[in-house]
């Protein structure tokens, strides 16, 4: 049976039998294996990084899980109801390294269910997406008070439940980085100043979140745990119409080849798929 490594310079195909006591490494996420014991590969050190993202049933999380699994990386999904997930399903039955987890972001408790698991069984998240979130288009005269708190409570709340939860997994990474799925509808300073605009409660709660993500770089600083801001750009999804920009599968190829380019002097910054920094 033949195993995917992918290094940070090179691809290599390695039998199961030349890893192992190292397999049970993979369980685990970030692996770090000598490179001349694997059949005579050459090369220093090759790695594999366990992605977590929320919101992965669809649109922006489903593409992340599916280009994170084409390269090589380890993926955990989180949706709100697995057995319904049919396309995360689909795309398990030909990727071994992905699992899909219960995750409700808007239910504390299923927040702290799902990262106590992971956690029990010694789980290290390198890479976290808080992708989990919702969109009311209505503006100020027309959106109501319900569904103004509920997409805070989702894409704020739920954000900042996620981050906090995951945190045990994180510090077992020597370089965790957290992308908080942000928008450029949420710049105070480009508010008036972009194409779209007006979906005041979507706004807000990206407002919010852009603060959580300045704040948790600040307050995570010490635990060597990185956190951005990103932007997919306008996204041909559910939420964001087939008018939009970008169809999906180009926005994730932006923004993972942005995050992986991010050093920690970008820590605590907000960036657009197209590597430019956004002002907040």
């Amino acid at each position: 049976m033949q195993s995917m490594i992918v290094g940070l310079s090179h691809t290599v195909k390695v039998s199961e039998r030349c890893l192992s006591p190292q397999i049970e490494a993979k369980r685990l996420g970030h692996i770090r294996l000598p490179a001349p014991p694997l059949c005579g590969c050459m090369g220093t050190f090759i790695f594999m990084n366990t992605y977590f993202i929320s919101g992965a049933s669809r649109g922006i999380g489903l593409e992340l899980c599916r280009q994170l699994l084409t390269r090589g990386d380890r993926v955990i999904a989180g949706c709100r109801n697995p057995k319904t997930a049919t396309s995360l399903s689909a795309l398990q039955k030909s990727h071994e390294d992905l699992q899909i987890v219960q995750l409700n972001v808007d239910d504390e408790q299923s927040v702290i269910d799902c990262f106590e698991e992971l956690n029990s069984q010694g789980i290290s998240i390198n890479r976290l997406f808080n992708n989990a979130g919702i969109i009311d288009w209505r503006d100020l005269h027309e959106v109501c008070a319900d569904s103004f708190s509920q997409v805070l409570q989702t894409n704020l709340r739920g954000a900042f439940l996620v981050l906090r939860h995951a945190l045990p997994c994180l510090k077992r990474s020597e370089n965790a980085w957290i992308y908080n799925m942000s928008s450029r509808l949420g710049s105070i300073e480009l508010r008036g100043n972009t194409q779209l605009g007006g979906a005041i409660a979507y706004e807000c709660s990206k407002a919010g979140l852009n603060m959580l993500t300045k704040q948790a770089a600040i307050d995570l600083a010490d635990s060597g745990i990185k956190v951005v801001s990103l932007s997919p750009g306008w996204v041909k999804t559910e939420m964001g119409g087939q008018d939009a920009k970008y169809e999906v599968e180009d926005s994730v190829s932006k923004m993972l080849a942005v995050t992986d380019q991010l050093t920690p002097a970008q820590n605590g910054g907000f960036w657009g798929e197209d590597g430019k920094e956004i002002p907040w």
